[in-house]
């Protein structure tokens, strides 16, 4: 009988690894940082060795982890050819997809499972940016992309919300008292608040007593745990909003001006598989009508 460590664990090391990074490996496995830290130190626990040293400079591998990912990356490597080498004598078909990083976590993948229903035959490879193997390509963005087939899939709805906890006070008071959550964007506020409290007819000052974060996911945990309120995209909350973690304390909805964009190169446009990733993207986009 063999005497493995956790696969997860295994996968998780060399993608850090990869990376030199704990963040940058969770946003490629679409984790959070917190779970590629545990199974690190289960693998880590299991081996009786550290992987990696961690000081203010970031990570590296120690002896042991230098020793072990060569082996490690080798038997990754001859399961994948013999992964790819019988689906594709089954047909299966490879669909690389790039998808923004909060998009990723808080639309794509709770629909993976249609996903996976819908294209059962297709092997799915899910990036943060894009790469050139890439046959579509989710964008944030205003305006379609020249060169390639480029489809508004869902525009951005801003709304109010926060921990449901909150909603038994006046939105006055809780504007006045509790933080404005905001998200940046090359280091300057994102204009979430203002064009909100524009359209509600309230003050610009209660946007001033902010909270900053780099990703709007970050926000949006922020709020649930009750740490201010937040202006964000509906569409990235549909969960929370379902389950009752956010709550919506306001009617009013401010609308684009930017949203998120199919793009498909030219060269793949006609690929069956293609066609019906597409096809699929905008049922599921019809599903939040």
């Amino acid at each position: 009988m063999r005497r493995l460590p956790s696969l997860i664990a295994l996968r998780f090391f060399e993608e850090t690894a990869r990376h030199m990074s704990f963040n940058r490996a969770a946003t490629a496995l679409c984790v959070t940082q917190g779970a590629v830290s545990r199974q690190i130190k289960l693998l880590e626990e299991s081996l009786g060795a550290k992987l990696f040293e961690r000081d203010h400079k970031g990570i590296r591998l120690t002896p042991a982890g230098l020793q072990f990912l060569p082996c490690l990356s080798e038997a990754f490597d001859t399961i994948e050819r013999g992964f790819r080498q019988i689906t594709a004598a089954k047909g299966r078909r490879r669909l690389v997809v790039a998808v923004p990083p909060t998009f990723a976590t808080q639309w794509f993948s709770p629909r993976l499972g249609s996903l996976g229903d819908e294209l059962p035959d297709v092997e799915l490879s899910v990036r943060t940016s894009p790469t050139e193997d890439c046959h579509c390509v989710i964008r944030f963005g205003r305006n379609a992309l020249a060169g390639a087939h480029s489809e508004l899939l869902m525009t951005e709805r801003h709304v109010l919300v926060g921990a449901p906890g909150l909603l038994s006070e006046s939105l006055d008071m809780l504007l006045e008292h509790l933080p404005a959550l905001h998200v940046l964007h090359n280091d300057a506020r994102l204009d979430l608040w203002p064009n909100w409290l524009a359209k509600a007819g309230l003050p610009a000052r209660y946007a001033e007593n902010g909270i900053e974060f780099s990703t709007l996911e970050q926000a949006i945990r922020a709020a649930r745990k009750g740490a201010g309120l937040a202006v964000v995209d509906r569409n990235m909350i549909v969960e929370e909003l379902a389950d009752g973690s956010l709550a919506r304390f306001s009617d009013v909805e401010v609308a684009g001006p930017y949203g998120y964009w199919l793009d498909v190169a030219q060269h793949h446009a006609s690929l069956e598989h293609v066609q019906a990733f597409a096809g699929w993207m905008r049922e599921e986009v019809l599903k939040m009508e």
